[in-house]
């Protein structure tokens, strides 16, 4: 049996510097992120990455066929997982048209309401589901049909989240070929518990070098300068690496600190020559 304290256990966005401002996204519920292109990919790596240190299962539904798991690797190995248990853990399903995302979508919300135990989804508590959005932008939908189709996949993902006790992340990205429409994107925000909008600051070479961060909810906001994979903040060692030993004591004093070098080589000088 899950442990409820854990699963109602907010869960780290995988980046001190967004811990630090926004408040950390609880369990169960629907979290919508929205972006220009792929920019929070990273973060979301180091989400997973926590919870698969932890020993915890992590789904991952990728909706935009773009999905690579080999930056996971040195994530894992930077929290001491130097074996491939994790990943065992890391369960990935990608559908190819809009009635197969749909489609796996209402199975896995199936399998968490299932009291069957070997049907029954493995327990975690993060959810993630990569431009979903993308499969329903297919040509060959009628615009109605496909608003119905994803609708219907929001609403199993509700029931997802809720019978597993996850978090469930929706990646969106405004840029995207062909555009999402304007009606699925308000869609989109208004079956969402909550929205965390990104947008670009200072575009440079390598794309934007830092990007404002909006949680919709609270009405909250922040800049946030992206790290590298494999790259680590400071502030990741503001708590862990504390140290513990504190000195209650004053030193005792020693006669080299209490004279200089030079005044004490002096009174040896005079003390021999008699003066």
């Amino acid at each position: 049996m899950r442990d409820v304290t854990e699963s109602i256990a907010p869960i780290s966005w995988g980046d001190p510097a967004i811990d630090l401002v926004l408040p950390r996204p609880a369990t169960p519920s629907m979290l919508l992120i929205e972006q220009e292109r792929k920019e929070f990919r990273g973060v979301l790596l180091r989400m997973v990455a926590d919870e698969l240190a932890a020993g915890r299962p992590v789904h991952w539904i990728d909706g935009g066929m773009g999905f690579d798991p080999s930056p996971l690797l040195p994530l894992l190995r930077m929290r001491g997982c130097h074996d491939r248990s994790a990943l065992r853990r890391f369960h990935i399903c990608r559908g190819f048209t809009a009635h197969q995302t749909a489609s796996i979508v209402e199975r896995l919300a199936r399998e968490a309401s299932s009291d069957n135990a070997p049907k029954r989804i493995a327990a975690g508590r993060l959810i993630i589901a990569s431009d979903l959005p993308r499969m329903f932008m297919d040509a060959q939908l009628k615009a109605a049909e496909a608003r119905s189709l994803l609708r219907a996949t929001i609403e199993q993902c509700r029931r997802l989240s809720r019978s597993s006790s996850s978090l469930l992340l929706i990646t969106s990205r405004r840029y995207s070929s062909p555009p999402l429409s304007r009606d699925m994107r308000l869609m989109l925000s208004q079956e969402v518990d909550d929205v965390l909008r990104l947008s670009g600051i200072g575009r440079g070479r390598r794309g934007y070098n830092s990007m404002r961060l909006h949680l919709a909810s609270l009405d909250r906001g922040m800049v946030w300068a992206r790290l590298p994979l494999g790259q680590t903040s400071l502030l990741e060692f503001r708590q862990t690496h504390a140290s513990s030993v504190v000195c209650n004591f004053e030193p005792p004093a020693t006669l080299s600190s209490l004279q200089p070098n030079g005044e004490s080589r002096a009174v040896a000088a005079r003390t021999a020559s008699g003066v």
